[in-house]
Parts: C-alpha cells; structure tokens; sequence
C-alpha cells in the first residue's frame, strides 16, 4: 500500500491515508488497539482497488495520523470522519469498518445517512451488549497504569506479543514474523496506544459497554452485509448475527476457522465477500429527503 499513501489535513492535523483504484468509493476503517490502515487492509488491498475506488485512512491517533483536537469517542470520529469525506471529496461511500471501525461507520451511518452508500461491518463494536472478558476487561481498562504497563511487557518480549496476537488470530500461521515486527514499531512510537486507551476509558462500564446500538438497527436503510470469524473472542458471532436481523435486508457470513482480525486471518474471504457486495452497494438509491 506504500505507493498509494497520501496525505490529507482534516481539523488541522494532518491525516496519513491511502488510496488507489476506481469506480464506486469504498472507505476502509481499521481496528483499534495496536493497528493502522496498512496493518489491517494490505492483505486485501490489491484485490479490493481493481474493483473499486478505495480509501483507507489511519484513524486520528493511530499509525501516521496524530490524534490532534479529535475525541477519541465514537462521536469524535463520526464528526471527524465527514471532514475526512469532505477533504477526499467523496460524497456517498460504501463503508467498510473492522472492529473500532464498524463502530464508527455505524454511528455515522445512523446520524448521516445521505453520506453512506452501503455498510460492511466486520466483528463491529457497538452489537454486543457484553464486555470482551467481563468484569476482567473492565479493570484491564481502569486500573491506574495498566495498560502502559502491558505495552511495556510486549515492547520487550515478542513471545508475550505473539500470544496477544494469537488472541486476535485464530488460523495457523497467522502470527507470522513480519505481523509481529509490524505491531511492534507500531509500540515503539510516541503516545502508541494513547487514543485506544482513551476510547476504551470513554466506553468501558462497570454495567457494560458505553454503546450498544441495538433496536437503532433498524434504523438502517441502506444495504449491508456483516461478517464475523468463527472464533472470535471479543465480538461474539452470535451478537454480530443478531445485529444483521436487525438491519432490514442485512446479510450475515459466519467464516470458519477465524477469529477477530478477518482481513488478516482470513484475507481471502474478505476479499471475495467485499467484491460480491459491491454490485448491490452501488446500485443502493439514495435516501429519502425526510429521512
């Protein structure tokens, strides 16, 4: 994806991005944690850009992009993310969001729809009315210093980073040598993981998640199609399929032998699955006036 870097000003902070192909505007968003644009979608891109026009920012506060004046809250995004729109001179996009991501394509998609095309959620934040790891992950979260104390372990041990990403990454192999070097100069730059713990102190309650979008599903007009891995252990597969019964018309593909981090995993699959969906993405008519 190297080639294809650009870079864009939004809110006044600069914005590293990539973009490449024709035809309809499919707008990739990555996961949170450790993760940016080329970590996630490089795997699937060449497929991706000979069918479409895509775009994959790194969200602000991860990879090349500073979090600058941006919230690092759901509605942060979404507003940043229509200024990101506006800067690329896209108007109605197919959205694609992993993880982190999907919540932001679906709290746009509820808030603007004229601004979205279709929807492809993949494991999506937001459809699950559970914690990842309970009353553990809550405190995983809160506990004063925790989380930079669990960077500091992983920058020094590549055998504990390897198990973290065995925890995204459920097919053999997987976890290869180049994944690991990747998220790992991705520990070592300044403020690495700062947003993510920012998002996750906003959203993590002792009762649950902050956002449970639930019957605001059906509040959805354009087409969709969600995806889940078979194994995943953060975004439950039957959260994700109850989440598209509640979408009108939404589609459901459960890939085997997966886990949370799809285009990684099961590249692939992913692929095939966003390539099959453009035609209906880009047939969609736009919404109503008083919608």
């Amino acid at each position: 994806m190297n080639q294809d870097e650009i870079s864009v000003t939004v809110a006044g902070t600069p914005v590293r991005a990539y973009r490449a192909g024709a035809g309809p505007a499919l707008v990739l968003l990555h996961g949170g944690g450790l993760d940016d644009a080329q970590l996630t979608w490089a795997s699937v891109w060449a497929q991706l850009s000979r069918h479409a026009q895509v775009v994959a920012p790194d969200l602000p506060g991860f990879g090349g992009s500073p979090l600058g004046p941006t919230p690092a809250t759901l509605e942060g995004y979404r507003a940043w993310l229509v200024e990101f729109l506006d800067a690329c001179q896209l108007d109605r996009v197919i959205l694609a969001g992993l993880s982190l991501g999907g919540g932001i394509a679906l709290r746009i998609t509820l808030d603007e729809p004229a601004r979205v095309r279709a929807l492809a959620l993949i494991a999506p934040y937001g459809v699950s009315p559970r914690l990842p790891g309970g009353k553990t992950g809550y405190f995983s979260v809160h506990t004063p210093g925790a989380a930079g104390f669990t960077d500091a372990v992983l920058r020094h041990s590549d055998r504990l980073l390897r198990a973290s990403l065995r925890a995204l990454l459920h097919r053999p192999n997987a976890v290869t040598q180049e994944l690991v070097t990747q998220v790992h100069a991705l520990l070592t730059q300044p403020d690495a993981g700062a947003a993510w713990s920012a998002f996750q102190h906003h959203e993590v309650e002792w009762t649950g998640p902050r956002t449970y979008f639930g019957d605001q599903l059906a509040g959805i007009a354009c087409p969709a199609l969600l995806l889940s891995g078979e194994q995943d252990k953060l975004v439950p597969p039957d959260d994700v399929r109850a989440a598209a019964t509640r979408i009108p018309g939404a589609r459901f593909v459960l890939v085997a032998g997966a886990g949370h981090w799809l285009p990684r995993d099961a590249p692939d699959q992913v692929a095939e699955q966003l390539i099959g969906f453009l035609p209906t993405a880009n047939a969609a008519p736009a919404p109503s006036e008083d919608r």
